[in-house]
């Protein structure tokens, strides 16, 4: 090859190493906020990433666990009567991948394309509160009994006299110095990978008496083994893994780069076989149920990911992380990931601020729309709210679909 495919070459593979580091705080972050194993949210960045990404028509696609996904799943064996345990997760991904073969089959990419841009706003604005009112009692050590996201991040900024100093110390360390890497445009995708990385060691040379992700279970020091199914909790979690498998594809169907959504709409039905197949095989690899991630694809692209290998590279940088960095994973302060996942919530809100007003102005009923979905996004299980959002717009379907399809907003 000559020099310039060989810096192509490199730049996929840098924006795979980029991806994978992000992928470490968001994948233990994810999966401890819904109740797995730390090690089930790390290695659905492996597996499935890989897998996804090389059988995917977008360009860039990175199939691993989003916030959504991973509160889905703990919905979908809480009504099961399960516990997460590793052949109940691996039940759930398998199910996950059949349901979302099945989903192909019936052309469900045809009756979400009609989910009017409003309500898929709201619906992603309240999965980013969700993940802001997660993340913050793991960077402050307050715990806001409290159902509603809104409410508890309202009560945690509230009452500053309840945090553990420590803990806000790291926090507050970890803002600071992404804040600081972010404002210089040509590293800014190193943000969180830089800022997880000097935190880390500022508050292990410090002394800094708070939690690390160890705390939170058992964390993987190797590639992920070969996990077998419950064969038996099939039936039970069926409901659920289709309820899980509708809202990772609703939120692929959102992921694209700036001026490719036309494209990758029309590209999503392949998209979807791809994700099944990731599914079906990181089920028998230690993970949990994966869909296309906006804020994986965003870091990729951001490092210079221009190509399935990209996302292919990341799901290799990633296992080899895990299995050559493992103590170094586990001695993560938890504060520091608390502190870039309320990062990483708040960022893709500012981004929804062009939809949001957009919504706001279409009229009264798209205002409607946007409140109604966003309020439910909030109070009940993200399906239902997904499921009241398709039903409504279907309701009130006016405008072309073409019309919409540049308009509609990326989700997380």
């Amino acid at each position: 090859m000559d020099r310039t495919a060989w810096r192509g070459v490199g730049a996929e593979l840098l924006a795979g190493l980029v991806t994978a580091l992000f992928s470490v705080p968001e994948g233990i972050a994810y999966a401890a906020m819904a109740g797995f194993e730390p090690a089930a949210g790390l290695y659905a960045g492996v597996v499935p990433a890989a897998l996804g990404s090389l059988l995917s028509a977008t360009p860039v696609l990175v199939t691993t666990l989003t916030t959504a996904v991973a509160l889905t799943s703990r919905t979908a064996l809480q009504q099961a009567q399960l516990t997460a345990t590793p052949g109940n997760v691996a039940a759930l991904a398998l199910l996950v991948g059949v349901a979302m073969a099945v989903l192909a089959l019936l052309r469900v990419d045809a009756l979400l394309r009609r989910v009017r841009p409003a309500a898929l706003t709201g619906f992603s604005a309240g999965i980013a509160v969700q993940i802001v009112a997660g993340a913050l009692p793991e960077a402050t050590g307050y715990h806001p009994h409290r159902h509603n996201p809104v409410l508890r991040i309202l009560l945690c900024a509230a009452h500053p006299h309840g945090w553990e100093r420590a803990r806000a110390v790291a926090a507050v360390a970890t803002v600071l110095v992404w804040l600081a890497v972010f404002a210089v445009r040509r590293v800014r995708a190193l943000a969180v990978p830089v800022a997880l990385a000097a935190t880390s060691a500022g508050v292990c040379w410090a002394h800094l008496p708070v939690p690390s992700a160890a705390s939170l279970g058992p964390l993987p020091s190797g590639l992920p083994a070969l996990t077998v199914p419950c064969w038996p909790v099939l039936p039970r979690l069926a409901l659920g893994a289709a309820a899980v498998a509708l809202v990772a594809l609703a939120q692929a169907a959102g992921v694209a780069a700036p001026g490719q959504q036309a494209q990758v709409r029309r590209r999503w039905g392949h998209d979807v076989w791809a994700q099944a197949a990731a599914n079906l095989a990181g089920a028998f690899c230690q993970a949990m149920p994966a869909g296309g991630s906006l804020s994986r694809t965003a870091v990729a692209v951001a490092a210079g990911g221009r190509t399935r290998w990209a996302g292919v590279s990341s799901g290799v940088a990633l296992a080899l992380l895990v299995a050559f960095g493992g103590r170094a994973v586990a001695a993560i302060p938890l504060p520091v990931v608390g502190a870039l996942l309320a990062l990483v919530g708040g960022k893709l809100l500012v981004g929804r601020r062009a939809a949001v007003g957009l919504a706001w102005r279409g009229g009264a009923v798209d205002r409607a729309l946007l409140l109604g979905t966003l309020a439910l996004s909030t109070e009940v299980p993200l399906t239902y709210a997904l499921l009241a959002a398709t039903g409504a717009s279907l309701a009130l379907r006016r405008r072309p679909l073409g019309a919409r399809a540049e308009a509609e907003p990326d989700f997380l």
